[in-house]
């Protein structure tokens, strides 16, 4: 009989104990904290409990004693160190006063102590969400399984708003969302470079335990302001602009842009097709038209050949595809052939009139996605006499791109990309490897630009480069535009760089042997899909120094 005698005397202990805790229940139901924190005082005092601690925080921060209410949330998660929703209330409270980073430690503390605690993890994936960090909250929520997803709404329509959208879509009703289908569905979405911006949101659905996965887009517009703004914005680069957006709502883009200046003239244009396979395959048919004065006589051998100055015109058909099964792979290719018509005295780089076809071979590969990313980058490329054109080629290109978050909250990144080309066969003056700085450059060495007094041929040239490129970048502000020109917001960023490169020409023709060492610092103006950088490079071998704006694709 003693063991039930002590179990009925710890009972009537305790009734006064949830006598109280009901009743300060009650109290702050009905706004009366002041009472309420009375009671639970003296509660605190006699017979200490985790539900005290609790309702007397809760309590706290109705009065909006935020110190207090602090004090004694943490007072309790002391105590009771197993007792998660501590944690839970500590988040609440941090969250009230717009604290995310403490909410997320305190929501972190309670899924130690409760792994399937279903509201830390909901409400930790909820925050993530709201701040844009698609990525971590869906990773929250796919330990646990979710979310299911109910429906899948189109800038909160039932309906889709294009007919390719639903053709890009990765995921499934009835199903978990996971990160890696949006990620894919976001990366097909945004090559068809129809949308401005592209995000996700995910709500609460009629059904328990289920979503609703909401796609937003920003589509791109054809106004008059666009068409304006596009005439005048390259106009420091002496370049036009023309682009006319999912013309009659078919998903299909004309880009064109015509460069005035008087040695490099340049038209470019291209439709962009999305095409319904499954996946959605990109397409792109264009044409490039090409007239330009070269002087290569900073980069040859020997220095300073009157010969190395000559006049170089192309017409450039190209057909090219991409697909992306997987945002952590993609493939593309296709095939460009060159009607050329260049007029000078270097037969061994192809300055007359004979044509080129080239194939290309493309492919990414993601293989690590978290705090630190990386691509692998690997492209070959071949020109057959036998099939196409007057030349026999070929070669690749292989970069592995690097990113370190260094700060989440600061936006503080380390990139590094280390790259190398080699290629085989006598090459056109034009598919020689450049190095250095052009209005949209492949090979980054920022202390060097391409062309000197708008003439081709300043830039490090060879069959074969190596090239490695260091930046540390920081966010300043994001501007928010509101999709006024086409543009959703623009991050500012600065940076400091320094890059490393090598050329070598086993066709030898050009100098090579020295190792250039690049260094500077610049400004980002990054929109979702590009990047306008402003920088001064100097090189350290030659004390020559650049400063220039280039526009690049987004990679990270």
């Amino acid at each position: 009989m003693k063991p039930i005698s002590a179990v009925l005397v710890l009972l009537l202990a305790a009734c006064p104990g949830f006598a109280q805790a009901d009743e300060a229940r009650q109290a702050i139901e009905q706004g009366e904290n002041v009472r309420a924190v009375n009671i639970l005082s003296a509660a605190l005092a006699d017979r200490p409990a985790p539900d005290t601690y609790l309702l007397l925080g809760i309590a706290y921060s109705n009065m909006k004693e935020w110190q207090k209410a602090q004090d004694v949330l943490r007072e309790g998660s002391e105590r009771y160190p197993d007792d998660p929703r501590f944690f839970n209330q500590l988040a609440d409270f941090y969250l009230a006063n717009n604290d995310s980073e403490s909410a997320r430690a305190a929501l972190r503390g309670a899924l130690r102590v409760d792994p399937d605690n279903a509201y830390a993890s909901d409400l930790l994936a909820t925050v993530d969400m709201s701040e844009g960090e698609v990525q971590s909250a869906l990773r929250m929520w796919n330990k646990s399984g979710r979310p299911v997803v109910d429906d899948i709404l189109h800038n909160y329509y039932l309906s889709f708003g294009s007919w390719f959208v639903p053709r890009a879509i990765a995921f499934q009703p009835a199903r978990p969302l996971r990160y890696s289908e949006w990620k894919t569905t976001e990366s097909r979405l945004l090559e068809t470079d129809n949308f401005a911006n592209v995000g996700l949101e995910i709500e609460p659905s009629p059904i328990p335990a289920q979503y609703n996965a909401i796609i937003r887009t920003s589509t791109k517009a054809n106004t008059v302001g666009d068409f304006v703004f596009n005439l005048v914005k390259g106009l420091p680069i002496q370049t036009s602009y023309l682009d006319l957006w999912n013309i009659g709502r078919s998903g299909i883009n004309f880009n064109s842009n015509f460069r005035w200046e008087a040695d490099r003239r340049r038209a470019e244009g291209q439709f962009k097709i999305p095409v319904p396979f499954p996946g959605l395959l990109h397409l792109e048919l264009g044409n490039t038209w090409r007239s330009e004065q070269w002087n290569l006589s900073p980069v040859i051998r020997p220095e300073g050949l009157p010969q190395a100055r000559f006049n170089y015109k192309a017409n450039i058909l190209r057909l090219r595809f991409k697909q992306i099964p997987h945002y952590r792979f993609e493939i593309g290719g296709g095939v460009e052939y060159r009607n050329r018509a260049a007029s000078g005295n270097l037969p061994e780089l192809f300055t007359d009139s004979r044509n080129t076809g080239k194939f290309m071979l493309e492919t990414n590969f993601r293989l690590a996605d978290s705090r630190y990313q990386n691509r692998l980058h690997l492209e070959g490329f071949a020109a057959r006499r036998s099939i196409l054109g007057d030349a026999n080629f070929s070669g690749g290109i292989a970069a592995l791109n690097n990113r370190m978050t260094l700060s989440r909250d600061s936006r503080t990144y380390l990139d590094w990309t280390v790259k190398g080309g080699t290629s085989r066969g006598r090459l056109p003056v034009e598919d020689y490897f450049v190095l250095g700085l052009d209005t949209s450059p492949r090979h980054l060495l920022r202390g060097h630009a391409t062309s000197d007094h708008g003439q081709y041929g300043r830039g490090p040239m060879g069959t074969d480069f190596v090239l490695v490129n260091l930046d540390l970048d920081r966010r300043l502000a994001v501007i928010p535009f509101f999709n006024t020109l086409n543009i959703p917001f623009v991050t500012v960023k600065w940076e400091v760089f320094l890059d490393g490169a090598k050329t070598f020409d086993r066709n030898r023709i050009f100098k090579q042997g020295k190792l250039w060492i690049d260094t500077g610092a610049g400004l980002r103006f990054e929109t979702p899909t590009q990047s306008f950088n402003i920088v001064y490079g100097r090189s350290l071998r030659d004390g020559g120094a650049v400063f220039m704006g280039y526009v690049e694709r987004r990679l990270w």
